[in-house]
């Protein structure tokens, strides 16, 4: 489902979208970028590339730092987020974060991603409450200060 904002989707998922976006919703096939690269066109302000946008590397970040760094990470993409929110809303892009197989949501009273057998994180802390759109989407519009 092409919806602006935040959208947290499992690779199976995406590649179904991918496939349908062009005939479906009359766009070209969406682009796709890294985690730092959507994260430095944010802080910028920076036109993206194309307004449906697949980020790979999400859960890296959090794989990239230790564990203890965990709140830290998430309270600055939280800051940049909210910052850049009025800009976000304007540009109306669709920002789908493409989550591996190997990483689980964890159901409950926030979403989690569990990026290992101990490690959890807690999208709320990033996105606010999101909504599950189906077993493999979970989103969020750009108005972060909704935590």
């Amino acid at each position: 489902m092409l919806k602006t904002g935040y959208n947290l989707v499992r690779e199976h998922a995406i590649r179904e979208f991918h496939a349908d976006v062009e005939r479906r919703y009359g766009l070209k096939r969406p682009v796709t970028l890294s985690a730092i690269a959507l994260l430095r066109h944010i802080q910028r302000s920076q036109r993206l590339p194309h307004p449906v946008v697949a980020v790979t590397g999400f859960a890296d970040l959090w794989r990239a730092i230790p564990p203890e760094q965990h709140a830290e990470l998430s309270r600055w993409l939280y800051r940049l987020f909210f910052l850049r929110m009025n800009w976000l809303q304007n540009e109306n892009p669709y920002l789908y974060f493409v989550l591996p197989e190997s990483v689980t949501f964890q159901y409950g009273a926030n979403l989690q991603l569990r990026l290992s057998a101990d490690v959890y994180v807690d999208m709320s802390d990033v996105f606010g409450h999101l909504t599950q759109e189906h077993t493999a989407h979970y989103h969020h519009n750009f108005n972060v200060s909704q935590v």
